[in-house]
């Protein structure tokens, strides 16, 4: 009979949870979860209740489900479809923390009920006023209720990032043309100053419109341009740098308040590919670049380097390493 000594069989062990496969660890991250049924049997009913009472607006689309309306409005908004992807982002960040939130679990907390109060509250002036924008921040701030409820203060406070991201789902609408507005004339000064006085381009400005001297060239700095779609990215990108890279506070929000400089950026870059593309090529060029997808994308690469720049320069110090001495008497027995 092989007989293994202790160093080889917890290099065994350790080789066989390298070999865990993702379902492997997702699986074993589900069976330690303390609680599962009963958060299961708060969840479905909360689903139900914005299922079939969560709309009552039926000019979009004719259906009481908020979450039908909430696709609805994702599938034909080009600045909103963003909605879609982030509930995944979201699992995929719960995943990631895991560890840390399973160590937090305390048990049932009752304050956090008046969470879930809050939201119903929330909920209800929404369906009477007919805004259901804000029956989406009631049903994500119910569920962020709901984990407190089960798993207690410590594990609600860990779990407030990613559940946070859920704000990107909230659509903007109408409102958005009241962010974009100091938008486009912020991107079109930037754009035009940047134009005569480096390149020396001969651009005029008339609020958002943009055109050279004879009158030949246009660009309109419409809404689809403004930046709120870059500024979105941008947010998010930085949203989640801040919190997955941070642990202080003020470092996490000066990463998401550089998200606004760093969109405008972009959107300027966008902009003058559009005018020196007409400039050199003709005002066919400068439609190319305009409706190119794929030269589009080629602005966000300053603004994301822009906050990983950011973070390595707001990077928190190590923490002191731990003794020789003290990391043996840690070693499990």
């Amino acid at each position: 009979m092989r007989r293994y000594s202790r160093t080889n069989f917890e290099k065994m062990s350790s080789n066989q949870e390298c070999k865990k496969g993702l379902w492997d660890e997702i699986c074993d991250w589900w069976r330690r979860q303390p609680d599962k049924l009963l958060f299961a049997c708060l969840l479905i009913p909360w689903i139900l209740l914005f299922h079939f009472w969560g709309n009552i607006t039926l000019g979009y689309v004719k259906t009481h489900s908020l979450f039908e309306w909430m696709h609805y409005v994702f599938s034909t908004s080009s600045d909103d479809e963003h909605g879609m992807l982030i509930p995944f982002v979201v699992l995929a960040l719960f995943f990631w923390k895991r560890e840390e939130l399973l160590a937090s679990v305390r048990g049932i907390w009752w304050p956090a009920l008046g969470i879930v109060i809050l939201a119903l509250v929330i909920h209800l002036v929404g369906y009477r006023v007919q805004q259901t924008r804000l029956s989406i921040v009631a049903f994500f701030t119910g569920i962020y209720g709901l984990l407190g409820l089960v798993w207690g203060a410590d594990f609600m406070r860990r779990s407030f990032f990613p559940m946070f991201l859920f704000a990107f789902c909230v659509p903007l609408g109408t409102e958005a043309d009241r962010i974009t507005a100091p938008l486009r004339v912020m991107a079109s000064k930037i754009t035009s100053g940047i134009a005569n006085g480096l390149f020396g381009i001969g651009v005029i400005r008339d609020g958002t419109r943009l055109f050279d001297p004879a009158g030949q060239y246009q660009y309109e700095v419409a809404a689809a341009c403004s930046g709120i779609r870059s500024l979105t990215a941008v947010l998010a990108f930085s949203t989640i740098f801040g919190f997955v890279s941070f642990r202080k506070n003020w470092r996490r929000g000066l990463m998401i308040l550089a998200a606004f400089p760093l969109a405008v950026a972009s959107n300027v870059m966008r902009l003058l590919m559009i005018v020196l593309a007409a400039e050199l090529f003709g005002q066919e060029a400068g439609n190319y670049v305009h409706e190119s997808s794929w030269l589009s994308l080629l602005p966000y690469i300053p603004a994301m380097g822009g906050v990983v720049i950011l973070g390595y320069l707001l990077r928190e110090p190590k923490p002191a390493a731990t003794p020789a001495s003290q990391q043996r008497e840690l070693q499990p027995v």
